[in-house]
């Protein structure tokens, strides 16, 4: 049998400041479009009391997630994690869940940005914003990825 001298784990590749812009879009771009909604229902105390325990829980999730990075450095994300945790049903059936988010996520926050743009220039249609909005951050993404390989 063969031994190999090869570690697993992952390749420091990303600058601090780019790591930084990723997770600021990821939060931008799942958290900016509720909140005006939740202002209007919960009003400002309700709204700020609601602010404030939402951060606390997503520092929670900040902390922890930051732990299983550095505990499993494998790339995966949730798949490995869960994986890890779970077993192999419990990888795939978080890797299944993430595979959906990355699938339907991406078309649904273009035609917000779609909508939120047609308010402001009703002459273009939303869909066709919507569109436009998908194709420059695929756009965007396929050069970061060239940019970090």
């Amino acid at each position: 049998m063969l031994q190999s001298n090869h570690q697993s784990g992952l390749q420091h590749s990303l600058s601090t400041l780019q790591l930084w812009g990723i997770a600021v879009g990821l939060v931008i771009s799942g958290e900016y479009f509720g909140w005006s909604y939740g202002w209007a229902s919960a009003g400002t105390i309700g709204f700020a009391i609601t602010a404030v325990f939402i951060a606390l829980m997503y520092s929670t999730f900040i902390f922890s997630f930051t732990e299983l990075t550095t505990a499993i450095p494998h790339a995966g994300g949730p798949f490995a994690y869960a994986k890890r945790a779970f077993g192999p049903t419990g990888g795939y059936l978080a890797g299944a869940a993430t595979l959906v988010e990355f699938v339907f996520a991406p078309p649904a926050i273009a035609l917000a940005i779609g909508a939120y743009l047609n308010v402001q220039f009703p002459e273009i249609p939303a869909k066709y914003a919507a569109l436009g909005a998908y194709l420059i951050f695929m756009t965007l993404n396929i050069v970061g990825v060239q940019i970090a390989a």
